[in-house]
C-alpha cells in the first residue's frame, strides 16, 4: 500500500487512472491546456481547480506534461508502471 501524497486532492488510484489515461496510445494530441485532464477529472466527479493547481504546482502546464514532468515525479510514488515498462 502507498502512502497519501501530502496535498494530492484525488486518492493516489485516482492520480495513477489519469496518467493511464493521459498515457493511453494514440491520444489527441496536446493543445498545450488541461483540456483532456479537466474532462477526465470532470467526468469522475473529482475536484478539477484544486487538481489542475496541484499539477502546476508539480511541474505541469498542460497535458502531457503531466505525463512528461508530474508522471516522472509521482508516478512510481502512486504505485503506476508506465506502458513501455509493462511485459
Amino acid at each position: 500500500m502507498t502512502a497519501k501524497i501530502p496535498g494530492l486532492p484525488i486518492s493516489n488510484d485516482e492520480l495513477c487512472a489519469l496518467f493511464d489515461h493521459l498515457d493511453r496510445p494514440n491520444p489527441e494530441p496536446c493543445t498545450h491546456t488541461f483540456k483532456e485532464t479537466a474532462k477526465f477529472l470532470a467526468a469522475k466527479s473529482l475536484p478539477v481547480e484544486p487538481m489542475l493547481n496541484w499539477l502546476g504546482s508539480n511541474g505541469a502546464g498542460c497535458d502531457c506534461e503531466v505525463i512528461f514532468n508530474t508522471d516522472a515525479h509521482w508516478g512510481e510514488l502512486v504505485g503506476r508502471t508506465p506502458p513501455e515498462d509493462e511485459l
